[in-house]
C-alpha cells in the first residue's frame, strides 16, 4: 500500500531529500512512500545515480583543464626562449669578434677586402676606451701600410668594427698620427712599428701662425716630445690637453694652430727623420677611412622578432 503522499509531490521532493534538505517528519514520509512505490522508487535510483555522476565530471574535467593550462605555459615559455634566442643570434651576428690579435687580424681583413685600400692586416696593438676598441694593424706585403680599426663593444662582451683608417707611410720607422673623436672628445692616437735602435724619442709637430693668415713666413713650428721605450707602441692622448701643452711653449699669441704631424729624434735631441723616408714611397700609396653603417636595421629585425614573439604567447595564454 503507498503512502498518503502523491507521486508527483514525492519526485518534485527527492532532489532535496537526496541532498539532506528535508524534515525527519518528510523524510519518513518520503522512505514509507519509496517502499511502497516502485515507480518513485525508480525515479530515485536514478536521480541518486545521476547525481553521483555530476560529482565525478567536475573532477576529471579539472585534470583535464590543469593539463591544458600546464601545456600553455610549456608553450609560452618555450615561445620566450625562442625568440630570446633569435633576438640574441641577431645581435652576435654582428657583435662577434673576440680582443685576440689573430681574431681581429683576420676581421680587418675581411673588412676591407671589398674595398680598394684592402690590406691583409696583421694587427699591431690593442687599447679601449669607454667601450671603443682600438687596433692599429699594418699590410703583411706592405709594411709602410698601416692603420686603424676602431671596434665597439657590445653587451655580449664582443666587438663589432665599426670603421678603419688606412694610411701609407713615407717612412721605413713608421710613426703615424690619428684623430678620433670618441663620446664627444676628440683623441689623438700614435701608432709606432718598425722603429730603429737610434729613435728615442718622437715628436708631434705642431704648425701655428704669429698673424691672422697662413703666410709661411710666419709660421712656427711647436714640437711636444714622448721617449720611445719600444720598437712598436700605440699612444692615446686627449687632443685638447696636448693643444694646450703646445699652446704654453710660446709666450706670443698664435693662431690656427694644428697637429701637422710627427717627427724622430736621437739620443742627442736631433732630428732624424729624414733618414728613414722610403724613396718613392708614394707608388700604389693605399689610404682611406672604411665606416659601417649603424645597427637601426639589425634592431629594426630584432623588434620584429620580439614583436612576433609577444603576440604568439599572448595568443598561447589566452584562454
Amino acid at each position: 500500500m503507498k503512502s498518503e503522499l502523491k507521486c508527483t509531490i514525492v519526485q518534485d521532493l527527492l532532489p532535496n531529500y537526496i541532498e539532506k534538505l528535508t524534515s525527519e517528519e518528510t523524510n519518513t514520509a518520503i522512505e514509507a512512500h519509496l517502499e511502497a512505490c516502485e515507480d518513485c522508487k525508480e525515479v530515485y535510483e536514478e536521480m541518486v545515480a545521476d547525481m553521483g555522476n555530476t560529482e565525478k565530471v567536475p573532477s576529471i574535467e579539472l585534470k583535464f583543464l590543469r593539463k591544458i593550462k600546464r601545456t600553455r605555459l610549456m608553450a609560452a615559455a618555450l615561445c620566450i626562449i625562442v625568440t630570446l634566442g633569435l633576438s640574441y643570434a641577431l645581435y652576435a651576428s654582428e657583435f662577434k669578434y673576440t680582443n685576440d690579435k689573430g681574431v681581429l687580424s683576420a676581421a680587418i681583413t675581411k673588412y676591407t677586402s671589398p674595398f680598394r685600400s684592402k690590406v691583409d692586416a696583421y694587427v699591431l696593438e690593442t687599447k679601449e676606451i669607454d667601450g671603443l676598441l682600438i687596433a692599429t694593424f699594418k699590410d703583411q706585403a706592405r709594411t709602410n701600410v698601416n692603420g686603424l680599426a676602431f671596434l665597439k663593444k657590445g653587451i655580449n662582451g664582443r666587438y663589432r668594427i665599426i670603421g678603419t683608417n688606412i694610411e701609407t707611410s713615407d717612412y721605413s720607422s713608421v710613426i703615424q698620427k690619428f684623430k678620433k673623436e670618441i663620446n664627444d672628445e676628440l683623441y689623438y692616437i700614435v701608432s709606432g712599428y718598425n722603429i730603429s735602435d737610434e729613435v728615442e724619442e718622437y715628436g708631434l709637430d705642431y704648425y701655428a701662425y704669429k698673424k691672422p693668415g697662413t703666410l709661411s713666413k710666419d709660421r712656427v713650428k711647436q714640437v711636444l716630445r714622448f721617449d720611445v721605450e719600444n720598437s712598436q707602441f700605440l699612444d692615446i692622448y686627449p687632443a685638447k690637453k696636448m693643444d694646450e701643452q703646445a699652446k704654453s711653449r710660446s709666450n706670443e699669441t698664435l693662431y690656427y694652430q694644428m697637429l701637422i704631424d710627427t717627427s724622430m729624434y736621437n739620443a742627442d735631441g736631433i732630428e732624424i727623420t729624414e733618414n728613414f723616408r722610403i724613396k718613392d714611397s708614394g707608388v700604389n700609396e693605399v689610404g682611406g677611412i672604411i665606416s659601417k653603417a649603424e645597427l637601426n636595421l639589425l634592431y629594426v629585425f630584432m623588434a620584429i622578432v620580439v614583436g612576433i614573439g609577444y603576440v604568439i604567447t599572448k595568443y598561447i595564454l589566452t584562454e
